[in-house]
């Protein structure tokens, strides 16, 4: 449709995620996420929060299954979708919804720890155990004793501040491409 606005909102949603299925069975959910601008008080010298806008945000499909399943209140996310006023109050067609990394923590289906997935988690390691003499009713020549294994080196204990420890490179261009000497 033509007059539609693409944008991204970042808030919070606000109050509970609603599913629906339409007439054909499509799933659709509903929410409402509230958006706080920071803006700088020059009075103060300091930041502020603004005033909250409310922005309604409608996705379908899967997506709004996936959407009622992982959201709450109070969960920050960033949604992106075509954006229209109606009746003063702002509607976003959410065509990507997803949880703000920069305030919550988040698992995928594949890294998902097993306690939380309800699977039992990987047994432990066990240790070594001593080796078993063979039963003395055996016949032959005694057995020599196994060597014994070198202690384990510990790990060199990693840097307490790797980003800044990293030789200081040009560009990006040196980490991701690939070496240009010949073999």
């Amino acid at each position: 449709m033509s007059g539609e606005t693409a944008a991204v909102v970042r808030g919070r949603v606000y109050g509970t995620v609603q599913l629906r299925h339409t007439e054909r069975g499509t799933p659709a959910a509903r929410f409402t996420v509230m958006q706080v601008a920071r803006e700088y008080d020059r009075a103060r010298g300091q930041w502020r929060d603004g005033e909250p806008v409310a922005v309604i945000c409608t996705v379908t499909g899967p997506l709004a299954r996936h959407v009622a399943e992982c959201l709450t209140d109070a969960v920050h996310v960033i949604a992106t979708g075509n954006v229209a006023l109606r009746d003063n109050v702002l509607h976003l067609d959410s065509a990507q919804v997803g949880v703000d990394l920069a305030h919550h923590v988040a698992y995928v289906d594949d890294t998902l720890p097993a306690v939380l997935a309800g699977r039992s988690p990987a047994p432990a390691p066990r240790a070594a155990a001593a080796p078993v003499p063979p039963p003395a009713h055996r016949a032959g020549p005694p057995r020599p004793a196994p060597a014994a294994r070198p202690a384990p080196v510990p790990a060199a204990a990693p840097e307490t501040d790797w980003w800044r420890s990293a030789a200081p490179r040009p560009s990006w261009d040196a980490v991701t491409a690939p070496s240009r000497t010949r073999r």
